[in-house]
């Protein structure tokens, strides 16, 4: 896979991303914006039910307040027909004066077969009560006005099966329902107390309690009073604040059937608004941001798989590339070696054909160890190893290492200088790893020096262990490899030459040996200016 359709994969993969991120995004904003207008309509509805009951409440108190009504028969007696005075119904008390027509109209009513006369006591006591059908006439009665009662005669009819009582059962029903329908009505229309004296604070809140419950609402509130004139609170409640109420947008007209009095608004806020709505979608929340979360962890462990697997696969290629030098050249002499043997003039020197077959074996033994190290990691990859451990002195490890490089850091002009301050050198560890170690280190130092080579290996103390440290003054290395050093197959680029041998995997088994030990490596570098490498290894039992 090339770079260019590996970044074009991956800036589609990022576009799918972030279209779903916004989808999602888009998609709790609409849940959290029904959700409020479906709060705010629930809380409107149940202000004006509340308002509507209080106002009900109200008109049934001032009807039980008249239920008891003080209307009573005195007299039920047939009457001949005749002209009657009447007063058309009204709570007003209209003055009649002795002798003369009522104020308010009079009438003359037709003669009837039958008529039933009704006088009723006064309620009041100088106020005579009438009753017409089902409207009641009130005539006020003064002492020596010779109104000692007032008359009304009703049509009968012609029904000769009319009963008397049953007729007065009537009237006297009506009687009271309109009488106390007619002062319940005076009361609500114009007699007008103020807010604080019409409004019991426990009902109200019982009221707004209820019809919140009724809609699901079950958070803490608080109300309050408002006159709408003077904009002055009239009642509160408890917790209520004054400052909230600027920015309260729940409100209800109180009473808004009167015709008369003062006008007030119930305003009602919510101080746990937010985390209520929240509380009522946090299932759907959480679930979208798990959902959004497992999508980034995908994408991105995604995009990480891919471009690890194209590193690997350039690895790869590299370690193809590297084994394949690293192959050809002992091949190659071992190929040219045998083809001198078969040449008859060598083959009757003996000296000749001794350095030839001198020349096979040591490729061959090359050949081997490169095969080796190949295995060798592959068994430390699955951890396919045991050390044997033993009293290792570190300072005489280093020296015969240095030994066996010498020689090759010496064709180049090259120097290898060593100061070994540890005492004590004993460590617990595999002599055989641990040689590999510092021989691995010494081989990198010398491939990494463009000429003349110059190499110092020092020893000393630490708290818990022996510090080792290998320098060089040779190419150096960048940040960002330095970071990658360790891994396996990873070579320091040098360009299109191949003039550095190996396959990358030197440093990966110091790496997994020191570890493997209880230690550490760390690596310093600059470009042109050469590397250094530190190892920490403990004491072990040998401290």
């Amino acid at each position: 896979m090339s770079k260019n359709t590996l970044r074009w994969i991956i800036a589609l993969m990022s576009v799918a991303l972030m279209g779903l991120v916004a989808f999602q995004l888009y998609w709790i904003d609409a849940v959290i914006e029904v959700n409020q207008e479906r709060f705010r309509k629930d809380v409107q509805t149940a202000l004006t039910n509340a308002v509507d009951k209080l106002e009900r409440q109200e008109a049934m108190l001032v009807a039980f307040d008249n239920f008891n009504s003080n209307i009573k028969f005195r007299s039920v007696t047939p009457m001949a027909p005749g002209n009657v005075r009447y007063i058309e119904s009204t709570y007003k008390k209209w003055e009649v004066k002795s002798g003369e027509e009522p104020v308010e109209a009079s009438q003359k009513v037709k003669k009837l077969p039958y008529s039933v006369q009704y006088q009723f006591e006064s309620n009041e006591g100088d106020n005579i009560y009438v009753v017409q059908d089902t409207s009641v006439l009130v005539v006020p009665s003064s002492p020596g006005d010779g109104f000692s009662g007032f008359t009304f005669t009703s049509e009968i009819g012609d029904s000769t099966h009319f009963a008397v009582g049953q007729y007065k059962k009537t009237i006297q029903k009506a009687a009271q329902k309109t009488e106390m329908i007619q002062v319940a009505l005076h009361e609500l229309l114009f007699e007008k107390p103020t807010i604080s004296n019409r409004i019991d604070p426990h009902q109200l809140d019982s009221l707004l309690a209820s019809e919140l419950e009724n809609k699901g609402i079950n958070t803490e509130y608080d109300y309050s009073i408002v006159d709408e004139e003077s904009g002055k609170i009239v009642l509160a409640s408890t917790n209520y604040q004054p400052k909230t109420r600027r920015h309260t947008e729940f409100r209800a007209s109180l009473f808004p059937n009167d015709l008369l009095g003062e006008g007030s608004t119930l305003l009602i806020s919510f101080p746990n608004q937010k985390s209520f709505l929240l509380q009522k979608i946090w299932t759907s929340m959480a679930s979208s941001a798990v959902l959004l979360v497992t999508i980034i962890f995908c994408f991105g462990y995604a995009v990480q798989t891919i471009i690890k697997q194209k590193k690997i696969s350039e690895i790869k290629n590299d370690f193809i590339n590297n084994m394949t030098h690293e192959f050809k050249t002992p091949i190659s002499t071992v190929a040219l070696a045998c083809e001198a043997l078969q040449d008859e003039q060598v083959a009757v020197q003996p000296t000749f054909q001794k350095r030839y077959l001198k020349i096979i074996s040591e490729e061959n033994k090359r050949l081997g160890l490169q095969v080796e190290k190949v295995l060798q990691m592959a068994a430390l990859d699955r951890k396919d190893f045991k050390l044997k451990l033993e009293s290792v002195d570190i300072n005489d490890l280093i020296e015969k290492a240095i030994d066996n490089v010498a020689l090759q850091v010496q064709k180049r002009n090259g120097t290898i200088a060593t100061e070994m301050k540890a005492n004590p050198a004993k460590i617990l560890g595999d002599q055989m790893h641990l040689t590999n170690i510092i021989h691995n280190l010494l081989d990198n130092a010398n491939k990494y020096s463009p000429e003349d080579p110059e190499i110092l290996v020092k020893t000393s103390n630490s708290k818990n262990g022996i510090v080792i440290t290998v320098e060089d003054h040779g190419l150096g290395m960048s940040k960002e490899s330095a970071q990658k050093i360790f891994d396996r197959f990873y070579r320091v680029p040098t360009g299109n030459l191949h003039d550095v041998k190996g396959f990358g995997l030197g440093l990966a088994y110091v790496k997994t040996m020191v570890e493997a030990h209880g230690g550490t490596i760390e690596v310093k570098s600059e470009l042109k200016k050469g590397s250094t490498f530190e190892i920490h290894l403990p004491y072990g039992n040998e401290a």
